[in-house]
């Protein structure tokens, strides 16, 4: 069976709203048995995490209107995945400047392979790989992603395209009599 909500948290989850929405909240229920109310927001919620509880009641301030128990319910529920904050993207931990141009040193490094083992700019639709890797080199900061995906354009458009100054495929088919 799931978890039933105390009823002091029903009562202290109705004092907040009625304290945040004042007479909306009031005539959301006008006519109808407050208990009544209450025991079916029980049965409602319950099965409903600590966690989401609380989720539900801190979004209360940011809810324009009282909500019903439905609207209440999805308040209560996790942000779905897509929207979250991803660690990796929102860690603010700093690098010292020694790291950093450690770091940098590795990437300009890095790039200036792939720009040595691909040659110059070839024409088609991967120019900006090259400019990006040219921007490495030159010490912009470049992020080591950034590179990884201009190493695979360029090495996808290779393979597809072929290298500037090599024969094509099969043109050694033919003997030259």
């Amino acid at each position: 069976m799931a978890r039933e909500i105390p009823e002091a948290w029903i009562e202290k989850l109705f004092a907040r709203m009625s304290a945040i929405y004042g007479a909306r909240f009031a005539d959301l229920w006008r006519g109808v048995p407050i208990d009544d109310i209450k025991a079916i927001w029980r049965y409602g919620l319950a099965g409903t995490s600590d966690e989401g509880l609380r989720r539900g009641a801190a979004a209360l301030f940011h809810t324009k209107y009282p909500p019903t128990l439905p609207e209440f319910i999805e308040l209560c529920a996790p942000e779905p995945t897509m929207y979250q904050q991803h660690p990796a993207l929102t860690d603010e931990r700093r690098t010292s400047p020694d790291q950093a141009r450690e770091q940098l040193a590795k990437i300009r490094e890095l790039a200036s392979g792939l720009l040595r083992k691909h040659g110059a700019p070839a024409g088609g639709g991967i120019r900006w790989a090259y400019r990006l890797l040219q921007r490495a080199q030159d010490g912009e900061p470049i992020t080591p992603h950034q590179i990884a995906f201009a190493k695979e354009a360029i090495e996808a458009y290779n393979r597809t395209h072929g290298r500037r100054g090599e024969r094509e495929p099969g043109s050694d088919d033919e003997e030259n009599r």
